[in-house]
């Protein structure tokens, strides 16, 4: 069975999240691949078509990253109603780890990828049993000037090797992207000059909404600008007339955080912010809350990002229900 696991909301407190206690999203078994067996391909639309070994791989130039990951469909408990065939998440399908691997573009020019190249397809060594319709997980980035320059083939995760749930020994990291663009088990790249159409590519991990009356179809890409309570859990109980510290992390793909607002029944107040490690890590975020009056409460933290987009009050309603990135609100007892 596939395993899928949220982080402990202990773990989100941390930066980076703890590999053990990360979450897990996995469409297929976790297979179990001996890294001496174990080979990168870079074909297609080349003209130099290359392999490599793990080692082989190693031994080409690094980069670290500070990256937030995020399941495209964290959230989706928040929705009255449930999606059809789709994990049912909660708020903690999400974690911020150190990747390091080698840039994609490095992989790209040793392959001496075709200036008539417009699409890479990375495929990943997962796949299902010969009686499901979809047997493995492949995913396309395109290739315009600029756009994933910060891609990485990571082997390490917080500074140690990959592990098999993971996506060991090789995984995608795509930086500011939802997490179903990071191809873990990693095992081939293809160059293409026509655009890739698969079944997670076209039909799951799209945004499937109306808009005045019309079906509308768009791909889920960047990371929604987000922030997540991470001191205070729902149902805990605060005492009241006591100096509380309310904490929590934020994250968008579009461009870096740079306000989180709390609110705690009293209107918005502008929350400390501590940028993460590096664009794509996320920012920590703290207030002072002195509750003065006993009973339930409610925490809401709501974030914004340098390209001006905030947090929503209200749901995106969307089929598969992907991108859920309203306002959180924490409910707490006041004693």
């Amino acid at each position: 069975m596939p395993k899928n696991a949220e982080a402990p909301l202990s773990a989100l407190r941390r930066s980076p999240t703890p590999t053990d206690r990360f979450f897990v999203r996995s469409h297929f078994p976790t297979p179990s691949i001996p890294a001496s067996a174990w080979r990168l391909s870079v074909g297609g639309d080349v003209d130099r078509p290359k392999s490599w070994s793990l080692e082989e791989l190693r031994r080409l130039p690094q980069r670290r990253l500070a990256a937030t990951l995020e399941c495209a469909g964290n959230g989706r408990s928040r929705f009255p109603r449930a999606a059809e065939g789709e994990l049912r998440w909660g708020e903690h399908a999400v974690g911020s780890a150190i990747w390091q691997g080698v840039p994609l573009a490095t992989l790209l020019e040793r392959s001496a990828v075709r200036a008539t190249t417009r699409y890479l397809v990375f495929t990943g060594a997962d796949h299902g049993t010969p009686t499901e319709k979809v047997r493995r997980f492949v995913r396309s980035l395109s290739v315009e000037p600029g756009e994933h320059e910060e891609v990485l083939v990571a082997t390490s995760m917080n500074g140690a090797p990959l592990t098999e749930e993971h996506g060991a020994p090789a995984r995608l990291v795509v930086p500011g992207w939802y997490g179903m663009a990071w191809v873990k088990w990693l095992d081939r790249i293809e160059a293409r000059t026509t655009e890739y159409s698969g079944h997670f590519q076209t039909s799951k991990y799209t945004y499937r909404f109306e808009r005045d009356g019309q079906a509308v179809v768009e791909p889920v890409r960047q990371l929604r600008v987000k922030s997540l309570v991470t001191s205070t859990a729902p149902g805990e109980r605060l005492a009241r007339g006591t100096r509380h510290r309310l904490a929590g992390k934020a994250w968008s793909g579009r461009a870096p955080v740079t306000k989180v607002e709390v609110d705690v029944g009293d209107g918005w107040h502008e929350a400390r912010l501590t940028a993460g490690d590096g664009r794509y890590d996320w920012s920590s975020w703290e207030a002072d809350w002195t509750p003065r009056v006993a009973g339930p409460a409610r925490i809401r933290a709501r974030a914004t990002d340098a390209s001006g987009e905030a947090q929503p009050e209200s749901l995106f309603e969307n089929e598969y229900q992907y991108g859920c990135n309203s306002v959180q609100t924490v409910e707490v007892e006041v004693t």
